[in-house]
Order: structure tokens, then sequence, then C-alpha cells
């Protein structure tokens, strides 16, 4: 169904429009009528992408006796709907590196339009053996009575919590993210890391790369929580399309798939300190960062006062 000739960037099926949601595969089964989307404006920044909503420097916050540089990390959303000029916009921004977290399912649905120059990582972070999609595809088309057993009562924010404790248990997850962080630290410029929403999986990789350049707590919950102001307007549109579809009927039931809450990066820190004594222990023996890394990190991305640096 087309919702207005206004409406553009299409997610093909309705598992496909909650795709943001898990790192899982889409069986044929799971689809459903396409969807149609409206973007949202970027919300006011030095960077912005007109068509990817949730991107944004991680620059400027607190950290060790400085700030955060600006210019040296971005974090966004999927790039798959970039228009020329936001394209040109990661050159002139200088990016060296692109790092996608998405699984091969999500890329074959929305390969990235980013410019040949820059290469594109993949370090998908999903568990192949756990097939959340399909899982989210078969609530939204078993109807009314199955999305009420199987996401209302809280059950909806718990499947989110539990999702985010997998980024600290999971062994192929936690070598994405330390391979990600490597990377930073050894590029030669400018890095942009992204998943499909750019709020879980890129979320709490940026959590972690705050946590080790020292940015307080506070400021970093702040900073995971700005992706519902930035995804409203495309949530919103989401919802009204499988609304209008009579796919769903009460909202309220997806509402904690496609946004973001305070519990759910708790629920990381919790089990970072659950299965590692400190957060300092997950980064050291979860991720495997050593000293050296941790340092050129902080080195390379924390502006001192008085020093020159990146603004």
């Amino acid at each position: 169904m087309t919702i207005s000739r206004a409406v553009r960037g299409t997610l093909t099926g309705v598992a496909a429009a909650l795709i943001a949601v898990f790192p899982a595969t889409l069986t044929p089964a799971a689809a459903a009528p396409a969807i149609s989307i409206l973007p949202q404006a970027p919300a006011d920044g030095d960077f912005s992408l007109t068509r990817a909503p949730n991107a944004r420097d991680i620059g400027g916050v607190a950290a060790f006796a400085g700030t955060i540089k600006n210019g040296l990390v971005y974090r966004t959303d999927a790039l798959d709907k970039l228009t020329d000029a936001d394209q040109q916009k990661l050159i002139t921004y200088g990016v060296t590196k692109i790092i996608d977290f998405r699984s091969p399912t999500e890329r074959a649905a929305n390969p990235n339009k980013v410019p040949a120059s820059i290469p594109t990582q993949l370090l998908p972070v999903y568990d192949p053996n756990n097939d959340f999609y399909t899982f989210i595809g078969g609530i939204i088309t078993g109807g009314h009575d199955k999305q009420q057993d199987m996401l209302g009562n809280g059950k909806a924010a718990q499947i989110m919590k539990d999702y985010y404790k997998l980024f600290v248990t999971d062994a192929t997850m936690r070598d994405q993210f330390g391979t990600a962080l490597r990377e930073i630290a050894s590029a030669s410029g400018p890095v942009l890391y992204h998943c499909t929403a750019g709020k879980d999986r890129t979320g709490w990789m940026t959590a972690i790369l705050m946590n080790i350049l020292g940015t307080d707590q506070f400021t970093i919950f702040d900073n995971f929580l700005e992706s519902n102001d930035r995804l409203a307007a495309s949530n919103k549109a989401t919802l009204d399309a499988l609304e209008k579809q009579g796919l769903i009927k009460d909202r309220s039931l997806f509402e904690p798939l496609l946004g973001v809450q305070r519990e759910f990066l708790q629920a990381s820190f919790g089990q970072a300190a659950m299965s590692y004594g400190s957060m300092e222990r997950f980064i050291s023996d979860g991720l495997g960062i050593d000293r050296a890394t941790i340092d050129t990190l902080r080195d390379k991305l924390i502006q001192r006062p008085g020093l020159p640096g990146t603004n």
C-alpha cells in the first residue's frame, strides 16, 4: 500500500518495517505488503544527512580531562536512501571508513548508497541461530491476539532488554564490537558506524566508546535516548502504515521495539558488570581491547584544553 505520493523510501514487507529492532534473517513466509515510510528531517547539528535522521557526530561531550573531538567518529542509521548531496557530505567530512553492523539480510534488503571511494567493513552483529526478525514477522502476521499475547504486559520491553544483554553474552557480537573499536583506533581519518535504525547496536557501540573515553553516565544515556527524538517521525509513519493496513490494532505494543528506553542500555551495562565484574573488565576481557588500544583511542579522540585538535 502506498500511503501518499510524498512518502518516500520503501521497506519491503511488514517485518522489514521493524528490521531495525533485531538482527536476524527473514524467510519468505514472513513477508507482507510493502509499506512506504516517511523519512524525518535530521535534528540540528554540524553533521546531518537528510535521508538518515539518526546521523550525528559523537563529539563535543565531556571526556577525561577534556571533550571528545568533533569530526572523527560518526554514528548513523542505515545509509540506503542517501541523496547525492548526502553522499557528497560523507566525502566532504572526510569519512575514511564505514562500519556496517547490519545482518546479511538487512544489507540485502536495503543496500547502502555510499561513495565508492569510501570502503565499508562488514561487522554484522546478529545471531543467525536466533531468528528474531522472523519471530517479529510472525507476531505481526499472527494477528492482534497473538500480538497482545507476545508483546503485551511489558513483554516487548523485556525482549529488547534481553537483546541488549545478548550484546554482552554473545561471543561473536563481542568480537564485532571489539573489532570496530580497533578499527577506529587505527583509522587514518574519520570513521562512521551504523546499523539500521542507529539506535541499538549503534547505541551500545557508542556507549562503549564513550565509556572508554571517560564520558559520564548521564551524558552517555542522554546520547542514547536522543534516538527517540530523531526517529519519532519515521517511527510514527511506520506505525500509521501498519495500522492503516489493519495489521496492528494496538500500536503501543510495538513502540518499545521501534524506540529506546533507559532500561535497555542499563541491561547491557548490568550484564557487563554481572559477567565481568566491571565495565573495564568487559572492555579488556570481553572485547579483547588492550591497554595500548585504549590509550590510542584516548589520545586520538580526546581534545584536551590548550592543545590543538579537531573542532
